[in-house]
């Protein structure tokens, strides 16, 4: 083929070029379904309106105000300590024999509780024995203290008695010497008055005046008197040494004496050392013949019993000592709290006696006790307002505005524990609020009913606290406010 056929279009290819153009409808011809699928006006606006109070309103959130809380959740107890739950323990150890009390029974306090017996029937008897014979072993250990005593006394009587001697001795032997010593000195002046006479009756002699047996005379005179003199320093030299002998047995005697005196003042504190120690097996016998006859166990208190722990059924437990047999909740007493205050249903949710109204020198009957993060510890003092829930008393609480909740009671914070418990957490205690109506009668807010409470801070707005919780951070508090002075209860 010399030349190029073209193909001869088809119907269908040119229906596949030519466009399509929709035919034109006019408005008076829309169907009602395309009328119904059109957005009112009404509609259009309110969804502006919305989505502008949607961009509005964080802004106005943001400047809203908002006051800061620290909660805290805990229980009701009594401000006394002696007021709270308390075990009745076992004094002695046996077997419960009878239970003379039911759980919810209000007792008084010396009621009878429980009765107990030992296993040993006889023991009583074998410990009053026993005790008869650690009364005889302290009468025989006084006895001998006794007789040590009079020994003692004697050997200070004789001592005394030998000393006396023994210086009167001394005395003696020194007026003795004395005497000899003066003797010598007479003998002295003997001597001198013979020798000059001989000297004397010599030269005399020498001169052919004197005779020969006045010579003699003389000679004989000094010879005596130079003997004398001899004797006398010989007695003189004994003299002393009596003296000396007699100041050595004053002080042997006084040596020995001291000796014996020691001795038995040795033996005397061995006596009082077992007198003590017989003294000591009285009391311990004493001890345990009180705890055995203390088989009855009374109420320590005006209470109503909680619990009975002890089971005196198919012959009885067995309890040792200390052994906790029952729980008792005590009676709050009037005269250990505030003044009374009558109140009435309206005012107080039943009709009775409240225990709130505080003074500096009162204190309350029930407060408060809650459990604080021991990350907003430091924010919370003494003084400061708290908002509480009680259960069992319907309340709407709103925790940023508590001028608005209804149903809930006014606080103090009155202590806040030095350290944390087991699992960081720190207690503090709340009291009433004076300013505030009072909290339920004792009768109905009993110990134990859980409580929540909003420890009540500075206001901020709303978002700074939004901002404060997705960050994590605690509350602030100014610090001017933490110097604030506490002036609750009366013990500080």
């Amino acid at each position: 083929m010399n030349r190029l056929e073209l193909p001869t279009k088809t119907k269908s290819m040119r229906a596949a070029v030519t466009p399509v153009v929709p035919p034109v409808v006019p408005p008076a011809t829309k169907t009602k379904s395309m009328r119904a699928a059109v957005t009112p006006r009404y509609i259009l606006w309110l969804s502006r309106v919305v989505f502008a109070f949607i961009l509005v309103l964080p802004l106005i959130l943001i400047f809203t105000p908002w006051v800061q809380t620290v909660n805290g959740t805990g229980r009701a107890i009594a401000f006394n300590p002696i007021y709270r739950l308390q075990f009745v323990s076992s004094p002695i150890a046996g077997r419960v024999n009878r239970v003379l009390v039911s759980e919810g029974d209000h007792v008084k306090t010396g009621q009878r509780i429980l009765e107990l017996v030992d296993n040993d029937p006889n023991l009583e008897l074998r410990l009053l024995e026993m005790e008869a014979a650690v009364v005889n072993r302290v009468a025989a250990a006084a006895g001998r203290v006794r007789e040590i005593d009079s020994r003692i006394e004697n050997l200070r009587i004789s001592q005394k008695v030998s000393l006396d001697i023994a210086k009167t001795f001394i005395t003696i032997q020194q007026e003795r010497l004395q005497a000899f010593r003066q003797e010598l000195i007479s003998q002295n002046a003997t001597l001198e008055q013979s020798e000059f006479a001989a000297t004397r009756a010599e030269e005399l002699f020498k001169e052919k005046v004197g005779s020969r047996a006045e010579l003699e005379i003389a000679n004989r005179n000094f010879v005596a008197a130079k003997a004398n003199v001899k004797a006398s320093i010989a007695r003189v030299s004994l003299g002393e040494q009596e003296v000396k002998a007699a100041q050595d047995t004053t002080k042997r005697v006084q040596a020995d004496t001291d000796a014996s005196i020691n001795s038995e003042s040795a033996v005397r504190r061995m006596a009082d050392a077992e007198v003590a120690a017989a003294d000591r097996d009285l009391l311990n016998m004493q001890v345990q013949i009180a705890r055995q006859r203390a088989q009855y166990v009374d109420s320590p208190c005006d209470g109503t019993i909680f619990r009975v722990l002890a089971n005196a059924e198919q012959g009885g437990i067995f309890v040792s000592n200390g052994t906790p047999l029952a729980t008792i909740v005590p009676d709050i007493k009037p005269s250990d709290v505030t003044s009374n205050v009558p109140v009435t249903a309206a005012v107080g949710g039943a009709i009775g006696w409240q225990y709130s109204t505080l003074t500096p020198d009162s204190r309350p009957g029930i407060v408060a006790e809650l459990m604080i993060d021991g990350n907003d510890l430091p924010l919370i003092i003494n003084g400061d307002l708290v908002r509480l829930q009680f259960e069992g008393w319907p309340a709407v609480q709103f925790v940023a505005y508590p001028d608005a909740a209804a149903g809930t009671f006014g606080g103090r914070v009155y202590l806040v524990d030095p350290t944390a418990n087991e699992r960081g957490q720190f207690r503090i205690l709340v009291e009433p609020d004076p300013a505030e109506r009072p909290w339920p009668n004792i009768d109905l807010l009993r110990q134990g009913v859980r409580a929540q409470g909003w420890v009540i801070l500075q206001k901020v707005t709303l978002g700074w606290e939004l901002w404060r919780v997705l960050n994590g951070f605690p509350p602030v508090r100014p610090l001017d406010t933490l110097k604030k002075p506490s002036v609750l209860g009366p013990v500080r």
